[in-house]
């Protein structure tokens, strides 16, 4: 039996009500949703510039900390981008303050801001590994977010005009895959600061490195049709940096690549697969503007794709 007809004839008329509310009320959040999701793909874009600075900061803190002086200089341009993006995640995520179910909220930012400036001042003081703990950690609660907002945001109103393995490219895989780099970048910049690798270290960049070129092979089967070149090129830069990882810094003998030299190869892995990234970027909001195109207007007849 239908929903309605059921409901009148066990004579719940206030239920009734309620369903009717309720359908008045999808047929304008189905007419907001493209608009929401093209919001939530600019500040996931806003997002993903901020992991990517925290993640060099990570990076040239630990060979800074490691002995290499030639990188202090630099970290405090760096902060000050992080700064900026982090006031810009913040005036973007505003508008999920209002809603039931918000990804992120205003105060987690600030939360997160804090536990960063935190590291920034502390950072004279502490090793190497506790930089790298603690920028880690700031940097899984950013792609924490960013899967948030994708898949609640921007999945949904996709859902019926794009693949989910390209949705899982841009809010997971390639993310992910980023941040093995990332991390493999800050940890092999400070073992040839120091001249060598403990074992720590050493199991830790294995498996970056593997993991690395496994999330690469999982996301070029789901990437999307215009990806083709920056695909070549990230598996190229991905390559190239992994080999350096094995043959400079794990193999015996001593370490002759510099720590300079090694934040320039994973920095120019990780920079292919964030350029990859806007082009996955590119195509989900040219189908979300072919999406703005079919969706009803609040109060147009039902049976319209939403």
């Amino acid at each position: 039996m239908d929903t309605t007809l059921l409901v009148i004839a066990t004579g719940g008329l206030a239920v009734l009500a309620l369903l009717l509310v309720a359908r008045l009320s999808s047929r304008g959040g189905a007419a907001a949703r493209p608009a929401r999701a093209r919001h939530a793909l600019a500040v996931a874009g806003r997002l993903l510039q901020l992991i990517a600075h925290v993640q060099q900061h990570r990076g040239m803190s630990g060979a800074w900390l490691a002995g290499d002086q030639s990188f202090a200089t630099r970290l405090p341009d760096k902060q000050a981008a992080v700064e900026r993006l982090f006031a810009e995640v913040r005036a973007g995520i505003e508008a999920e303050n209002g809603e039931a179910y918000p990804c992120l909220v205003t105060a987690d930012v600030d939360v997160l801001h804090g536990r960063w400036r935190k590291v920034v001042g502390e950072l004279a003081a502490i090793t190497p590994e506790e930089s790298f703990q603690a920028h880690c950690r700031i940097v899984a609660t950013l792609l924490d977010w960013l899967a948030a907002l994708v898949d609640a945001r921007i999945q949904a109103p996709l859902m019926t005009v794009i693949k989910t393995a390209a949705t899982r490219n841009f809010s997971h895989r390639l993310p992910v895959l980023a941040e093995c780099l990332g991390q493999a970048r800050a940890l092999g910049s400070t073992v040839a600061a120091r001249g060598e690798c403990r074992p720590v270290s050493r199991v830790r960049l294995m498996f970056l490195v593997a993991r690395a070129e496994a999330l690469l092979a999982q996301a070029s089967d789901g990437a999307c049709d215009g990806s083709a070149a920056a695909r070549i090129e990230a598996a190229r830069a991905v390559k190239t940096f992994a080999a350096a990882v094995r043959d400079e810094l794990l193999a015996p003998g001593a370490i002759a690549l510099g720590a300079g030299d090694c934040f320039a190869l994973g920095t120019r892995g990780v920079d292919a697969v964030f350029a990859w990234l806007e082009i996955e970027r590119r195509d989900l909001a040219a189908k979300l503007a072919e999406r703005r195109a079919v969706v009803p207007m609040p109060g147009a007849a039902a049976g319209v794709a939403s």
